[in-house]
């Protein structure tokens, strides 16, 4: 299919979509980790728990997790501002720790949402793991 195709599609159903994967919105973020087999990285997001939201892993529309290993590192309430840590519904920030176990690139998807609405997610998060030899 051409391109001039993919685009009258794409105003026709009011968004275009490659390979199955949503388009970015403006709100969605991305990061790269290089990281050599073996090795680890972590990453943080700003989340919300009070407001139902979180941070889930999105495994259809990531890439090769069989090169990863993905824990949840944990929450920390508040950000780093010691009056505002002790309020409830104050925001914090969910770490995520990942291990790199074969060489490739993976891709995670993380999506941030409430587990009990069937919409859209209200914010998209990809990590790109680029992994290398020792």
């Amino acid at each position: 299919m051409t391109f001039r195709r993919w685009g009258l599609l794409g105003v026709l159903a009011g968004t275009v979509l490659v390979a199955g994967i949503a388009p970015p919105r403006a709100d969605d973020t991305a990061e790269t980790l290089r990281v050599s087999v073996g090795g680890e990285a972590s990453f943080s997001l700003k989340e919300n728990p009070s407001t139902g939201y979180r941070w889930h892993l999105d495994t259809k529309a990531s890439r090769n997790l069989d090169l990863i290993e993905i824990s949840d590192a944990g929450y920390s309430r508040g950000g780093g501002d010691v009056v505002h840590q002790p309020m409830v519904g104050v925001p914090g920030t969910r770490s995520f720790r990942i291990i790199a176990r074969k060489d490739g690139t993976a891709t995670a998807v993380f999506d941030y949402l409430r587990d009990w609405e069937n919409q859209a997610p209200a914010q998209r998060h990809t990590v790109t793991v680029e992994i290398g030899p020792r």
